[in-house]
């Protein structure tokens, strides 16, 4: 009896023994279970990425003449092949289809303009503005804007291309009924003429000498009636610039280099003062190629107006 009682004694003290241990382990394992799940709802690789939405983008542009910075009334000198002083009067242009290049290389990609007085988002045009109403320069007003601000997808990018004029289906219209930046009547010849894409305007010994960028060749009924087919010389300007960080650089457009085999002291007679892209203007046969254009014959050259800073 005692020896029963005492093997029966010894089970119930293992038995003890062993129920802390089975609990433990139980513990352990539901530690475990809770530990993994809040893992798995917060590991990186099970992460949806977030959206990091449009990337802004503000393209910087700056006006020179001759290498010195552009500003109304200002004196440069050595202008031209017959090395002139020239006062500096206008310095406007009209931008559109920019986009950026891609890093590593691919497809350009567009650039969504801001709306303002000087972007049109709709139509992706935008004018470059150095005018300030000062001056010799009263063609325009106050304001300017030397900054195009508008969105790309994010990335990394390094260089950018745009047009240098109005498109055709808008270059064409009412400037008094046209929104912005089209509204500006200072940069427009007539309904069949369309825009003055370019306007950089500078006077020389008391006498104008004008560039003037705009199509020619547009036939229509009247002056004032806008054409219905293309014109014959679009003059719009393509521009590539490559090794542009658009978050540092500055797109630099200096009309000396583009001025420098033409005598801005003299223009020909019975024919627009300086370059105004009329057909016959003998002074426009130095510019155009310089402005990456053919005239008249004369073969288009690399574009000297535009470099990156």
């Amino acid at each position: 009896m005692t020896t029963r009682l005492s093997s029966v004694s010894k089970s119930l003290f293992i038995a003890s023994l062993a129920l802390p241990l089975i609990a433990a382990c139980g513990d352990d394992e539901a530690d475990h279970d809770h530990d993994h799940d809040v893992d798995a709802s917060t590991s990186t690789p099970d992460a949806e990425p977030a959206d990091a939405g449009p990337q802004a983008v503000a393209i910087q542009f700056a006006a020179r003449v001759g290498g010195t910075a552009f500003a109304c009334g200002q004196t440069y000198t050595g202008i031209g092949s017959a090395a002139s002083d020239y006062v500096g009067a206008e310095f406007r242009f009209y931008v559109h289809d920019l986009a950026l290049v891609p890093a590593g290389g691919g497809a350009p990609v567009p650039v969504t303009l801001d709306d303002d007085a000087n972007q049109n988002a709709a139509a992706g045009l935008a004018m470059v503005d150095f005018e300030d109403g000062t001056a010799e320069c009263q063609t325009g007003n106050a304001g300017t804007h030397t900054a195009i601000t508008g969105t790309v997808p994010p990335g990394s990018y390094d260089g950018v291309v745009f047009k240098v004029g109005v498109p055709f289906a808008l270059n064409h219209l009412d400037p008094t009924t046209a929104a912005p930046p089209l509204d500006a009547t200072g940069m427009y010849w007539s309904w069949r003429a369309g825009y003055k894409f370019l306007r950089i305007d500078g006077v020389v010994g008391g006498n104008p000498f004008n560039v003037h960028l705009g199509s020619t060749g547009c036939t229509s009924a009247t002056p004032e009636t806008p054409p219905d087919t293309a014109c014959v010389n679009p003059n719009i300007m393509d521009i590539t610039l490559a090794s542009f960080d658009p978050s540092a650089d500055t797109i630099v457009a200096d009309i000396g280099p583009v001025l420098a085999t033409v005598d801005v002291s003299a223009n020909t007679a019975a024919t627009a003062p300086g370059c105004q892209s009329f057909p016959d203007d003998p002074e426009c046969t130095f510019v155009f190629p310089l402005l990456g254009l053919a005239y008249q014959g004369t073969a288009a050259g690399s574009q000297a107006l535009f470099t990156v800073e």
